[in-house]
């Protein structure tokens, strides 16, 4: 059984691995389901089970997501027992991933009992040339039906719609970007859009197009300029950046992601699903090694395997995801949290930061929008700070 605190607030993710086709820029494990159904009840059976296992311990789960893949790949029966299991009607916020193309109303029973308080749907594009050259499932005509779909959901029973769009893409303009964003919300009521800009992932089909010349993509100064300016175009729609990738208005942040982002306690069940647990100053993470498959076929609670994270990891990861939020760093939580003072370790390393990547303040350290764009340069100059700076301070 996996090790966690039953006293306090844990978040949980189940992740579907099962997918219509693999898109060429996605990194996360999926399997193609026409070649897996043989395995998708056995693999329901399972993480139903250790579903039920884990909310024995707990009174609740404070926030659920369902992601994959492609949870629509499950029926509409098979998601409920799944979130029964997990006493969703307990939790703040239930988010289900929906891909356009698999969504129905078949899956509108389980929001009409309360089972899930937020869709979060990958429309990705709305421009069928694009869409093709990510190798997506889904047509405009697949998404324009999928957003009809959600908006209806919102309308019957109020539930939050969030959207996801990619930018950046291989012969996309700024204004192409600009439409599709505005296309969606036109024909939605959705407070929440997560922003993606294309990532090159190691071992993806689109990584092999590029590396072939086949594919070209934007180099940094292309991509931070494309996203300066559909920032300011979702800033003057009413939506506050409070995280990198993310934007909200009416306040519909995603509760499950913010546990996330400020490193809560949240444990991951299915394949490759990862969890991190914090037990006073131990913190556990758990990754899932088993592809569906064994998943499956397995006994419950195999196949998790446990890594004690070490203080300056710690420090790493708390500063990888705050810096991602608008909110930032809180010097009293981190002093808390860590027993070290966050002026005393970075002030150095601060002082020689571009001054407009940043606010210093008392108790805060936050990240501006410009800051946002290089925040991979940020963390990096802070992370060869961290054994320097405990070295100082604590010298053998």
């Amino acid at each position: 059984m996996l090790s966690f605190p039953s006293d306090g607030d844990l978040s949980l993710y189940l992740h579907i691995p099962f997918c219509t086709t693999c898109c060429s820029y996605c990194a996360f494990y999926s399997e193609p389901i026409n070649e897996n159904t043989a395995f998708l009840n056995a693999y329901v059976d399972r993480l139903e089970q250790e579903i039920l296992a884990v909310a024995s311990r707990v009174e609740r789960f404070a926030t659920i997501f369902i992601g994959g893949g492609n949870p629509g790949s499950l029926s509409a029966e098979q998601l409920r027992r799944l979130l029964v299991a997990a006493k969703a009607g307990l939790s703040d916020e239930v988010t289900v991933e929906m891909n356009p193309e698999t969504f129905s109303e078949a899956f509108f029973d389980v929001f009409s009992e309360g089972l899930v308080t937020r869709l979060s749907m990958g429309i990705q594009s709305m421009d069928d040339a694009t869409l093709n050259r990510l190798g997506r499932n889904a047509r405009r005509c697949d998404n324009l039906r999928g957003i009809n779909l959600a908006q209806k959901a919102h309308e019957a029973y109020g539930i939050e719609l969030s959207f996801d769009l990619m930018v950046c893409l291989p012969g996309q303009t700024v204004d192409d970007a600009i439409s599709d964003l505005k296309e969606v919300l036109t024909l939605s009521e959705a407070d929440h859009i997560s922003l993606y800009c294309l990532t090159v992932e190691e071992g993806t089909e689109l990584a092999e197009q590029v590396g072939l010349g086949t594919t070209t993509v934007l180099d940094e100064d292309g991509q931070q300029d494309f996203l300066s300016r559909i920032w300011a175009e979702l800033g003057r729609l009413q939506f506050d950046h409070y995280e990198v990738s993310n934007f909200c208005r009416n306040q519909q942040k995603s509760r499950h992601n913010m546990v996330y982002w400020r490193l809560d306690d949240y444990l991951g069940l299915g394949s490759s699903a990862a969890s991190t647990i914090r037990e006073g100053t131990v913190s556990r993470h758990y990754t899932q090694v088993q592809d569906l498959r064994d998943y499956a076929s397995s006994p419950l609670f195999s196949g998790y395997e446990e890594e004690i994270v070490d203080a300056n990891q710690q420090i790493e990861e708390y500063l990888m995801m705050a810096l991602r939020t608008n909110t930032g760093i809180d010097k009293q939580v981190f002093q808390a949290r860590y027993n070290q003072d966050f002026d005393t370790l970075f002030s150095p390393v601060i002082s020689t930061l571009d001054s407009s990547w940043f606010h210093d303040a008392k108790d805060l350290f936050v990240l501006t929008e410009y800051g946002f764009m290089v925040l991979d340069e940020i963390l990096l100059r802070l992370a060869l700070e961290i054994s320097q700076a405990l070295d100082r301070l604590y010298p053998l």
